[in-house]
């Protein structure tokens, strides 16, 4: 059977001096911290073709049609050269 280690118990009085000392840095935190939670604009992903070993890294803003890729469905590409020897393109 596990236990927890004992964690030792403080004052509510010592602990409100503490809080009202650091108040400004708190708020910094949480400015900090909330800046850090905004989404990601971009994302990279790697598109593999489905017939070679050719792989091009690719970021959400980027063209598909730019990066030699051809999507053939949900996350299923070829790359030119493989799309126009199946009869794709």
């Amino acid at each position: 059977m596990s236990s927890r280690p004992h964690t030792p118990h403080y004052s509510s009085s010592s602990s409100t001096s503490s809080a009202s000392s650091y108040s400004s840095s708190d708020s910094d935190l949480s400015i900090r911290s909330s800046m850090d939670s905004r989404p990601a604009v971009a994302s990279v992903a790697v598109l593999r073709c489905l017939r070679c070993p050719r792989h091009v890294e690719t970021t959400s803003t980027d063209d598909l049609a730019s990066t030699g890729m051809v999507q053939v469905g949900f996350n299923l590409y070829y790359c030119r050269k493989c799309a126009k020897d199946v009869g794709y393109i």
